[in-house]
């Protein structure tokens, strides 16, 4: 049995192992979706406990974690939760991490130098449309 997705709020999991990254990521999407519930994990790990328990709706992955890394954890992630979408984090822009990140099941791709411009746009793009935040706000 798969958990099911909160219909009453949404919720956003990020997932990095890199404190002042997992910080700066939490503020940034905190400010932007207020409304939005927003957990965090340093581990793909515990991303997968959360996931397995509280099915959130969106995912931030960073690719390059401890043990288990961002690209097999956003595959077992959307087995699990084929509803839930994962937006992929990486400070390394190249093709074969994009690619990687796709064919696992990532809807979007962000590298942290751009994050502060389309981080908030790629989950908000991905956010089921009622929980959505109008652009610009």
């Amino acid at each position: 049995m798969t958990p099911q997705q909160d219909q009453t709020g949404a919720t956003i999991l990020i997932v990095d192992n890199h404190p002042p990254t997992l910080a700066a990521v939490r503020s940034l999407l905190s400010a932007a979706f207020p409304a939005c519930r927003i957990s965090a994990a340093k581990s793909a790990e515990r991303a997968l406990e959360l996931c397995a328990n509280h099915a959130p709706h969106v995912v931030v992955m960073d690719i390059v974690l401890p043990g288990i890394d961002g690209i097999e954890a956003t595959r077992r992630i959307k087995s699990l939760l084929p509803d839930t979408a994962v937006v992929m984090l990486s400070s390394h822009d190249i093709a074969i991490y994009r690619d990687a990140a796709a064919a696992a099941g990532a809807g979007s791709f962000v590298t942290k130098k751009e994050a502060f411009r389309d981080l908030v746009p790629a989950v908000n793009s991905l956010l089921p449309a009622a929980f959505r935040v109008p652009a610009g706000s």
